[in-house]
This record gives structure tokens, sequence and C-alpha cells, in this order.
């Protein structure tokens, strides 16, 4: 066994030992902790907060139920957690939209290619432009490769997203 794959076996011990549920946050200096501006008069957590929950975060696998265990003498429970669900619902509604444009631009780069592709068909038969014929080849085949692209390797990480943030606006907050 190689030193690489002994570090690997202790690291992982020494994680199933830590647990990753619940995450402990202490917060000391609370003049950071929510976001100066807010739309429609809601208490939203500040960009740094939520940076740094998105990390704190992480480790946890996406179909556990998340706590946050939260340690401020400032605020209370509710209006941290208020804050935090206003965050993320708007990340979520930014999310939605994202996978909505990706649906369509996903449908419309497919009848794209699929146009350039019987192009490309009925120059082929016509026995017209041969030059012609390969760059619209490779065009259709462009078009059909992003549409791969865009519904089985970006929407996956748009949904993963989103299935986060609906763990943190669900999230339990425990304040101590």
């Amino acid at each position: 066994m190689s030193k690489y794959s002994k570090a690997k076996k202790e690291l992982k011990k020494i994680a199933n030992k830590v647990g990753t549920n619940p995450v402990k946050i202490s917060i000391s200096d609370e003049t950071s902790l929510f976001s100066p501006f807010a739309e429609n008069n809601q208490t939203v957590i500040s960009g740094e907060f939520a940076n740094f929950l998105d990390n704190a975060v992480k480790d946890v696998p996406i179909n556990e139920d998340l706590t946050l265990e939260i340690t401020t003498n400032k605020y209370t429970e509710k209006s941290i957690s208020k804050a935090i669900k206003n965050y993320y619902y708007s990340e979520f509604i930014e999310t939605e939209r994202k996978l909505k444009n990706n649906l369509l631009l996903t449908l419309i780069t497919l009848f794209v290619g699929i146009g350039a592709l019987a192009a490309a068909l009925i120059l082929t038969y016509n026995g017209t432009l041969v030059l012609l014929q390969g760059a619209i080849d490779i065009f259709a085949w462009v078009f059909m490769w992003e549409t791969v692209d865009l519904f089985f390797f970006r929407r996956p990480e748009l949904k993963f997203q989103q299935h986060r943030q609906i763990n943190l606006i669900n999230a339990k907050i425990i304040i101590k």
C-alpha cells in the first residue's frame, strides 16, 4: 500500500469519527452576518457569510437533513433562520431560472444541429459543393455536442446547486 492510499484511508477514518452533521459555526464578528442590502425589506445574510456556509456544508451529503449549530451572542434563532432562508430562497429562484434557460438553449441547439445535419444530408445526396458540405457537417456536430454538454453536464450541476439550496432553506438552526 502506497503512502497516498494510507493517508487517504486515515483521513476517511477521521472524517467518519468527526462527522459532518451538524455543522458548527461560530460567529465572532456579528456585524458582517447580515447584508446591509435587502429586497422588499427582507433581511438576508451577507454574501461573505453565504460563501462561508456553502463551504461549511459541502461535506454534508446532499440526501441528509442539514443542521446548523451557530454560536452567537447577539442574534436570535428566528432572525438568523429567516435571513438564511430568504437568501437561499432567492438563490433557488435564480437557479430555477438558469435551469429553464438551460432547457431552452438545449432545445435551440438541438434543433439547429438537426437542421444542419439535414442540410448536410441534402448536400451529400445532391453531390454538390463537397467543401460546403464538410463545413456544414462540422457546424452540425458542434451544435449537437453543445446540446449534449448543456443537458448532460451543465444541467446536473445546476440541479445539485438547487438541492443544496433546498437543504439550506430547510436546515434546522440551533443557536448556542
